[in-house]
């Protein structure tokens, strides 16, 4: 059984199609699954085994990183929200077990230290827990990270930078397994020649123009990372005439930000652009400001490493799981340096396909959904082996 937030039956602009694809791969291998989709509104399974859990948002302070059309989203993006409806899941899964004798119990999102309710169940059937990020952004935040996983048997950090931070807060090391999520990565491929013309071209982009692409708000990301982005991006103007696209999701745009928008950056929200941005990128730009994060790193990461688009990002923690330096990208430490390497790279055309082949290569090697749905059976079967 699995249980997170938003787990749709159809891929769309959050981190849970790294579920979708998962639930998909173990029906195909022959495993039972059942998922439970904590969720305001309630999403047709079709055809797929998600049930839907009711959310209950709570508008303790407003997120800025949501748009007022879709102030819903930060309702529930809280420690109080999620604390409410701990309650919730825990009836649910019990409700669900008389019906689904699941062997593990995955909880693909935290939902706080009210999960310490939880050993009601995790006496009988083992619980695992998904950690993708670690951002100590408020006091206790250690401590309450450490009670919300009390109740768990293994924690699943998905970054070699978070297994090293829980060891240093004295987590037990037999009760973490590092496990990377993963794409499909013939789902995400390199474009051909054809297909980046026709996408450059829906963009009424110049032929040969270096493209560098934007796009948020990933996690941990937030305005301050925004304003960083725009910075090397206006700096790097001063010097080449570059084109920057920022692609907004629907959630994060805000009718402010076009005030960016100037020769050499573009501001967009729709969907079917960012595709295209995607298709017809060179770099993918993606400052991460806050040293106090771990990334994990975002989901679209390895989307885009796949599509053959090399990553220049901040030296933060996590990172180097998919920028290795001078092979899928470039971690710098300051908005000139940033600056520098995009000059570099697209001054070189030996170095960009050096990039774009080593950023296939990583996130093949990496960051293959297959990996990581052998990896998580793996640990799911000796959890169940050492419970009988």
């Amino acid at each position: 059984m699995i249980v997170g937030e938003r787990i749709l039956p159809f891929r769309h602009a959050g981190d849970k199609n790294f579920w979708l694809d998962m639930i998909r791969r173990l029906l195909q291998a022959g495993h039972e699954v059942e998922a439970l989709s904590v969720d305001i509104e309630a999403t047709p399974g079709d055809g797929l085994p998600i049930r839907h859990v009711p959310q209950i948002p709570i508008y303790f302070r407003p997120d800025a990183r949501f748009n007022a059309e879709h102030s819903q989203f930060g309702g529930v993006n809280n420690y109080v929200s999620k604390t409410t409806n701990v309650p919730i899941i825990l009836r649910e899964v019990r409700r669900r077990q008389r019906t689904f004798r699941a062997d593990v119990i995955h909880f693909a999102d935290n939902f706080g230290p009210a999960t310490v309710v939880l050993r009601a169940i995790s006496r009988k059937v083992p619980l695992t827990l998904s950690a993708p990020t670690y951002h100590r952004n408020r006091p206790l935040y250690d401590a309450m990270l450490l009670a919300s996983f009390s109740s768990f048997a293994v924690i699943v950090p998905f970054s070699e930078a978070y297994r090293r931070r829980l060891l240093e807060l004295g987590f037990p090391s037999g009760r973490i397994r590092r496990i990377r999520w993963g794409i499909d990565i013939s789902r995400f491929s390199p474009p051909t020649d054809d297909k980046r013309a026709a996408a450059r071209a829906s963009l009424g982009l110049e032929r040969g123009k270096f493209v560098v692409l934007w796009t948020g708000f990933t996690q941990q990301t937030n305005e301050t990372d925004l304003q960083e982005a725009i910075r090397i991006a206006t700096l790097t103007l001063e010097r080449r005439p570059l084109e920057f696209i920022f692609c907004f999701k629907p959630e994060h745009f805000k009718p402010q930000f076009r005030n960016f928008e100037r020769p050499g950056i573009r501001v967009v929200n729709a969907p079917e652009v960012f595709r295209s941005a995607c298709t017809a990128a060179d770099v993918f730009l993606c400052p991460i400001q806050d040293p106090r994060s771990i990334a994990a790193p975002p989901l679209v990461w390895p989307e885009l490493l796949a599509m053959g688009i090399p990553i220049l990002t901040t030296d933060t923690p996590g990172t180097d799981e998919a920028v290795v330096d001078g092979e899928s990208g470039f971690a710098v430490r300051s908005s000139e340096e940033a600056r520098g390497r995009l000059l570099e790279i697209e001054a070189d055309s030996a170095l960009q396909r050096r990039l774009r082949d080593g950023a296939r290569k990583i996130a093949v090697e990496r960051f293959s959904v297959d990996r990581a749905m052998d990896e998580y059976v793996d640990m799911w079967s000796a959890l169940v082996a050492q419970s009988r």
